[in-house]
């Protein structure tokens, strides 16, 4: 609805430009739109100084609205991101409750991440987010008959860091003995060169020399991606 302002109003304001105040200043002070603001005083002339105050306001506003503008997006960034987690928070459940969907699940890891047969006849499945490792293994010693002793692990970091922590941390990771992972080898190609991300731990790939497990999850994967094909 249109809303009607005194002649007082728009005269008090008309004052305050000609002082040299900016339109956000005037509808800060008055609660009125910039826009309605702008029409009332469009014909009066500022000075230099003036002008110079008002741009030197504005930039400084800038300034201070921008941290807060940021903080703002993030924080809805991140509302974003809660509001799609907590709607699909229930599928977590699943793999814990149902053991085929916990070995389609891994199936599907496994099709994605590990060595298929016949380039290989051993599993293999390696990744650098020791979230997805330890999944993995998690469904892996849940939902299929595998002996512990048969794990192996194998590391592969950059030139730079240092194997003994890398160690400690993938075995502490996939609960394997540090006497079941293969010798480390440092990636040549990193040589020279300083890892960037403080949080990469290099490479983790688990072995399990079973060929009939291997070519199983390969096989789940594989049947469910053609399913969804079709």
């Amino acid at each position: 609805m249109f809303k009607k302002y005194s002649k007082q109003i728009k005269q008090k304001i008309r004052d305050l430009r000609s002082q040299g105040w900016s339109l956000g200043e005037l509808g800060l002070k008055t609660g009125i739109s910039k826009s309605t603001i702008s029409g009332w005083v469009r014909d009066i002339r500022l000075s230099e100084a003036q002008k110079r105050r008002i741009k030197e306001k504005e930039i400084a506003s800038a300034a201070k609205a921008r941290p807060l503008a940021i903080k703002a997006w993030h924080q809805k960034i991140e509302n974003w991101k809660e509001s799609i987690r907590e709607k699909v928070q229930h599928f977590g459940k699943l793999s814990l409750r149902n053991q085929e969907i916990g070995k389609l699940v891994c199936g599907l890891l496994y099709i994605c991440e590990g060595s298929k047969y016949p380039a290989t006849r051993c599993l293999a499945f390696g990744n650098s987010d020791p979230a997805i490792i330890k999944a993995f293994l998690n469904l892996l010693r849940k939902y299929f008959h595998i002996r512990e002793n048969k794990l192996r692990c194998r590391i592969t970091p950059r030139w730079d860091q240092n194997i003994n922590e890398l160690q400690s941390f993938w075995s502490n990771i996939t609960k394997i003995p540090l006497g079941s992972f293969y010798k480390t080898i440092s990636d040549k190609r990193t040589k020279g060169k300083v890892t960037a991300k403080k949080d990469y731990r290099g490479v983790c790939v688990i072995y399990y020399c079973d060929t009939s497990l291997q070519f199983e999850l390969q096989s789940i994967g594989e049947t469910i991606i053609k399913a969804m094909g079709e």
